[in-house]
């Protein structure tokens, strides 16, 4: 059997795994400067080698085998912990987004989509930002029931995965191929409650009209990554809890707990980001603010608030939706996916990551493309 190993794939799926370099050495039983030498391209292993590189690793053999058919690049990812996450934590996420934009562009073929609009507001405050994209967005200051289905409708494409750290609620950023570029919102599948959810997806979104195509993430030291972090959370507080309305709701309950498991309800928005919206906008002092924490420890409500465990979390429709007609229209099976992938964009990603960008039950797809026999020794 010849063949050309691609480094960089290799690379790519041992990181998805969280695997080292040494990790993978040992499964394959070889050492860890050859491992270097294959994701470098200076090196190809041995039939036997490399069937144990793909029985750890658990990717199609073409994965490792193939060449980008088409041009991508990433525009750089907004990780929402990333001054507390490691590296290793967060390089599943370079695969995940990749697949989600390839996935998205080839649907595309088939599928009407909402189209992505230029709504980005570099030159205005945070503030200014999240009012101007509510009036565009017709929103008005009315409460926001379901930020995933919001951004969904509006282009951004939303993805909910497990990225194997409790650290990252949630990241974004563009990713392009071959001149078609997505916006790419991972939410983890670890996401405390739905209403938390809420805030972190308004983040990525204050991400999207704020930095992207602007910042480069990854380029940014600590204090600006900072800068940047806190400008996104100030336009999330106010794209969720506009000002007059929230203040009007609150009204001269601003003291008492069980008013704001009522407003929970009503803006859809946790306990704890509105506690946070009322000290900013100096609705209460910080006295009372130190006040309302402590009743909110006292009640252990700091991990679960009530309500949390009662209200499911929505998933994203758009990908899977398109996966559905593609398939009653007898255009694409499952099953086939991954190949078509391969053919087109020379990606053939694992059924378990389409399965999983797409939202639906791996059991939809009918196994890998290429099994290798087991080792007989």
């Amino acid at each position: 059997m010849n063949f050309e190993l691609n480094g960089s794939r290799l690379r790519e799926a041992r990181r998805y795994r969280h695997m080292t370099i040494a990790d993978l050495a040992d499964k394959a039983s070889v050492t860890k400067q050859m491992i270097s030498r294959y994701e470098r391209g200076n090196s190809t292993p041995g039939l036997e080698v490399f069937q144990k590189i793909i029985q750890a690793l658990k990717f199609p053999l073409d994965y490792f085998t193939t060449e980008d058919q088409l041009e991508f690049q990433d525009g750089g990812t907004f990780f929402r912990s990333r001054l507390t996450a490691t590296q290793s934590e967060k390089q599943p996420s370079e695969t995940y987004k990749r697949a989600t934009a390839i996935v998205r562009d080839y649907f595309g073929e088939f599928i009407d989509f909402p189209e992505l609009t230029d709504d980005q507001f570099e030159n205005d405050t945070p503030r200014q930002a999240a009012i101007k994209l509510r009036n565009r967005w017709g929103l008005g200051d009315s409460p926001i029931p379901n930020m995933m289905r919001l951004l969904e409708t509006h282009g951004l494409i939303v993805a909910v995965v497990d990225s194997g750290s409790n650290k990252i609620d949630a990241q974004s950023g563009f990713y392009t191929v071959d001149s078609r570029s997505y916006y790419i919102v991972l939410v983890d599948s670890a996401s405390h409650s739905f209403y938390r959810e809420q805030s972190t997806q308004a983040h990525e979104l204050g991400h999207r009209v704020l930095h992207a195509n602007i910042l480069n993430p990854q380029e940014l030291d600590a204090e600006d990554y900072r800068t940047m972090e806190k400008e996104a959370s100030q336009f999330a507080s106010e794209f969720l809890l506009p000002a007059q309305a929230f203040e009007k709701t609150l009204g001269t309950d601003k003291l008492d707990l069980k008013h704001y498991v009522f407003l929970k309800s009503h803006w859809h928005v946790s306990i704890a980001a509105m506690l946070y919206r009322a000290r900013d906008l100096n609705l209460v002092t910080a006295d009372e603010y130190l006040k309302l924490q402590k009743k909110l420890s006292y009640r252990q409500w700091r991990k679960v608030e009530p309500l949390d465990l009662n209200t499911p979390s929505p998933k994203p429709v758009l990908l899977k939706q398109s996966l559905d007609l593609l398939m009653k229209q007898n255009i694409l099976d499952p099953s086939e996916l991954s190949h078509e992938l391969g053919i087109k964009y020379g990606t053939p990603f694992p059924n378990e990551i389409l399965a999983e960008v797409i939202g639906v039950d791996l059991s939809q797809f009918s196994g890998e493309i290429v099994q290798l026999k087991p080792l007989v020794k």
